[in-house]
């Protein structure tokens, strides 16, 4: 048994909440900064060293924070006060008690020090998964739906793009699936439209860690794919896909699909426009249903 598991968080569920998070660092020596680094890989997450002078820009990129409480100057900590990232804060006990910055009212936990590994993943895992932590606080803001798209073709984006938004549906796009899964941590969108095949991540990665994530795994996701292969379809059935269609995709195949994913699914508990129309059904195949492989075969 792991030291992870013996804190009585399942290693697997810490691990997976922190899968390729970032946390930036502030106030940490070399050796210290290098061995929050070695731990956080070992979770697949990343280590962002920064300049209290980038404070501010930091936490707008990073999922959390963490500041060495005595080596940051007294400018600095009343900057972190104010952050919107979570912030994980270290320091001697005496700090704290002290009330040295502080240090009490804003952080939203604080590890005294000397800390194991151990308690490191376990604190930063609570970081993220404490109940006051939002990724998306723009999200009710919106009046108009917001579609993230991911795919590394120059006339898809074109064309998917030019569709929605003539639609009245925000659309934002990257060409990795990378980009896609830090943007949508960002953004909370309301739909995710991913190509299987992409650089850094491929969609089923994206879509295995959005499914494991508790702020994205009730997002709708739509696969899209130039291989008309039944491997896929299966794989994308067994990690959740709502929809799975094969390129080229016609424009208003595409809009029927997307409409009625965010007329019914809106994880938010918001429902767009319910006078969309349904899904006509011209022939393209399903996954994230029981009868995906029979989709495929009926052709």
């Amino acid at each position: 048994m792991s030291t992870v598991e013996q804190s009585g968080t399942p290693a697997l569920e810490i691990t997976a909440s922190l899968a390729r998070r970032r946390f930036g660092l502030r106030g940490f020596d070399t050796s210290e900064a290098r061995r929050i680094s070695r731990v956080l890989r070992s979770a697949t997450s990343f280590a962002m060293p920064f300049e209290e002078r980038r404070l501010v820009e930091s936490a707008r990129v990073c999922d959390g924070i963490m500041i060495k409480l005595l080596s940051v100057s007294p400018e600095g900590l009343q900057a972190a006060a104010a952050l919107p990232a979570p912030t994980l804060v270290t320091g001697p006990s005496h700090a704290l008690l002290e009330g040295v910055g502080a240090a009490y009212r804003w952080p939203r936990d604080f590890m005294n020090e000397p800390w194991s590994d151990t308690e490191l993943l376990v604190r930063l895992f609570r970081l993220l998964e404490s109940p006051g932590f939002s990724r998306n606080t723009a999200v009710e803001a919106r009046v108009e739906p917001l579609v993230l798209l991911a795919d590394d073709d120059p006339d898809l984006i074109a064309l998917v793009d030019v569709t929605l938004r003539g639609a009245g549906i925000t659309c934002r796009t990257v060409e990795n699936g990378l980009a896609a899964l830090q943007l949508a941590r960002e953004l909370g969108p309301d739909l995710i439209l991913l190509d299987i095949r992409m650089p850094k991540m491929n969609g089923f990665e994206v879509l295995e860690t959005v499914r494991r994530d508790p702020g994205l795994q009730r997002l709708p996701v739509i696969l899209l794919t130039g291989c008309d292969d039944l491997t896929d379809v299966m794989r994308g059935a067994e990690l959740r896909a709502d929809e799975y269609l094969s390129k080229p995709v016609s424009p208003k195949l595409l809009l029927d699909r997307v409409k009625r994913l965010l007329s019914t699914r809106a994880c938010n508990a918001r429902r767009w426009d319910r006078s969309w129309p349904e899904s006509s059904g011209s022939g393209e195949r399903l996954a994230g249903r029981p009868d995906a492989a029979a989709a495929v075969e009926e052709r």
